[in-house]
């Protein structure tokens, strides 16, 4: 497949229309060695300008990069800021979706793009938020190659899925998260301790979003920069 097949932005996944995926492929020859997948799962503000961005920078690192439309199943193409309004909007949409048929869209598109030609078949998973959780919650179910979780909230309400992970695994957080407690932290740690090729990093003076330079009020260069490092690294080796 060269870049004229897979074009930046929206794509139908599903037969019936229903289920969509943002993506981004990289620029290369049709006959340049087959490519490993990025499954890229939102926060609570949908495929917005950060996802598309993150989506699009490691599409430039040579991956197929397909952004879930998490929320597709109660509105589609969900596009939100930071504004009190929006943050609201997010939340609401987040109490109403169903976790359960967004892991099954989730893998819809994954074996969409697992199965494209010019695909080597592996696949990363990489999430935020609540797309941090859902990582974790897909890698648990499905085969997978890595899985990177950024910020995942509720993790410690899923241990028995976390435990049940067989690829490698890492889970960024800052330690100045207030929508992960400190005991929350130590409990995903303690459960992945035993757990081979699973890390838990941890950022000093990081908040919540600390990855998203459009979030002026958590972004944190410092913890962007070794996460970022930590997750490319991981995918490189996974997707080879």
């Amino acid at each position: 497949m060269n870049t004229a097949q897979f074009p930046l932005g929206w794509h139908t996944v599903s037969q019936d229309g229903n289920i969509e995926a943002f993506c981004a492929g990289p620029t290369e020859g049709e006959h340049e060695a087959p490519r490993g997948t990025v499954l890229l799962l939102q926060e609570i503000f949908g495929v917005n300008a950060a996802i598309r961005t993150i989506a699009t920078k490691l599409s430039e690192k040579g991956y197929r990069v397909v952004c879930a439309d998490v929320f597709g199943h109660v509105e589609r193409r969900v596009d939100l800021g930071y504004s009190e309004a929006d943050r609201k909007r997010g939340f609401a949409l987040m109490q109403a979706y169903d976790p359960e048929t967004a892991l099954d869209h989730c893998n819809t598109i994954a074996q969409w793009a697992r199965h494209l030609p010019g695909s080597n078949g592996k696949l990363a998973v990489v999430g935020f938020c609540i797309g941090g959780l859902l990582a974790l919650r897909y890698a648990a179910r499905f085969p997978c190659d890595a899985a990177v979780s950024f910020y995942g909230v509720r993790v410690h309400e899923h241990l028995e899925e976390l435990r049940a992970i067989d690829c490698p695994l890492q889970y960024h957080v800052g330690e100045e998260d207030t929508h992960i407690l400190p005991e929350h932290r130590k409990i995903v740690a303690q459960a992945v301790s035993g757990m081979e090729n699973a890390t838990v990093f941890a950022y000093e003076g990081a908040k919540h979003g600390f990855f998203n330079p459009l979030r002026e009020e958590a972004f944190n260069r410092d913890a962007f920069l070794a996460a970022d490092e930590r997750m490319l690294r991981l995918l490189a080796q996974s997707l080879r």
